[in-house]
C-alpha cells in the first residue's frame, strides 16, 4: 500500500498528549479552472474555482507548515512564469497578502520561525513559494521519490509543465531534506506525514492529532474533493491511476474509523470552514 498503515495512526491516535496541537488553514488564493481538470469525465468544462490551502501546525511553541501555496509571481504573469499549458487549464487569483511570507504574519510568524516545512509535492500551487525560506536553514521535506521528479525536471528544463522551473531556481539556498515513508515531525506521533503516491511519485499526506476534536487528515492531492470519496470518481490528474484510487479507499476507512478526512481543493468544503488567525476545525 502506498500510504502508511492503518495501525500506524491506531498507535497515533491513543495515548496522551504532552504538548499543545493547533491547526490552522490559510487561504493562498484562488485558481480559476474547469471540472474535468479534477473530476475526471465529469461536467466537462464547467467553471470551477478552487481554494489554495496551505496548513500551518503549532505544537507546544513549535511550528511546522505543510505546503506553501503558489509563488506570487504566478499571479502577476500567469503564463509567464507558469507557461502558457498551465495558465490555460488555471488561472490564478492570489492577492499579495496571501503569499506564504505575508499570509502567516497573522499568526505573528516569518519564515525562519518554524521548526519544519513539509511539502505534498512539488507542483506550483504546494510548493510554488518555497524560496520564502532561502536562507533560513529551515528544513524542507520531500519524499525522495518527488525529488527526483523535481531534480529531472530541472535538468531537462522542462518549461510549461505542473513542476514550475521558476518555483525551484532558489534550491541551492534550501535546506532540502529527503524522506523516506513516515516522518514523525515531533517525534510524538501528534503530527506524522506519510507517502500516498499516485498523484505524483513521492506526494505524501498528512496526520494531525489536535488537542481538542478528532484527528484529521489533510490529503492534499491525494483527494481533491470529498466527492472523488464519496462517489469514487477519479481524479484528473494522477500519474499512477490505481494508486490513486487505493489511496481513497483508504482514506474512506479511515473516515469510518472516526478519522475525519480534508480535502485540498474542494471549494464547499472549505467554504464551511473559517481560515486563520482563527484554528481549523475540520
Amino acid at each position: 500500500m502506498g500510504c502508511v498503515s492503518a495501525a500506524v495512526l491506531s498507535v497515533a491516535a491513543g495515548g496522551a498528549q504532552a504538548a499543545s496541537v493547533r491547526a490552522y488553514a490559510f487561504h493562498a488564493g484562488t485558481l480559476k479552472t474547469q471540472t474535468q481538470y479534477l473530476l475526471k469525465d465529469t461536467r466537462v468544462g464547467t467553471p470551477m474555482d478552487i481554494p489554495i490551502p496551505f496548513l500551518v501546525i503549532q505544537h507546544g511553541t513549535e511550528w511546522m507548515a505543510f505546503d506553501t501555496g503558489c509563488n506570487a509571481q504566478a499571479a502577476k504573469d500567469p503564463a509567464a512564469y507558469w507557461g502558457e499549458a498551465i495558465a490555460k487549464a488555471y488561472v490564478p487569483e492570489i492577492k499579495p497578502e496571501q503569499e506564504f511570507r505575508e499570509a502567516i504574519k497573522v499568526l505573528g510568524l516569518a519564515p525562519r520561525d518554524f521548526k519544519a516545512v513539509v511539502l505534498s509535492h512539488g507542483h506550483v500551487d504546494h510548493a510554488g513559494a518555497i524560496d520564502n525560506f532561502a536562507g533560513t536553514g529551515v528544513p524542507l521535506h520531500f519524499q525522495k521519490a518527488e525529488m527526483r521528479e523535481i531534480r529531472k525536471a530541472i535538468a531537462a528544463a522542462i518549461a510549461g509543465a505542473a513542476y514550475c522551473l521558476g518555483d525551484f531556481k532558489h534550491l541551492n539556498e534550501l535546506n532540502i531534506r529527503e524522506v523516506e515513508g513516515v516522518l514523525d515531525v515531533f517525534g510524538d506521533q501528534t503530527v506524522m506525514v506519510f507517502p500516498t503516491p499516485g498523484h505524483t511519485p513521492g506526494h505524501q499526506s498528512l496526520y494531525v492529532k489536535p488537542s481538542t476534536g478528532k484527528p484529521f487528515i489533510y490529503c492534499a492531492d491525494a483527494l481533491y474533493t470529498l466527492e472523488i470519496m464519496e462517489r469514487l470518481v477519479v481524479p484528473g490528474l494522477a500519474t499512477d491511476i490505481p494508486a490513486t484510487m487505493q489511496n481513497v479507499h483508504w482514506f474512506k476507512l479511515e473516515e469510518r474509523q472516526g478519522v475525519t478526512i480534508v480535502p485540498s481543493h474542494d471549494p464547499g468544503y472549505w467554504a464551511k470552514r473559517t481560515w486563520a488567525p482563527k484554528e481549523l476545525v475540520p
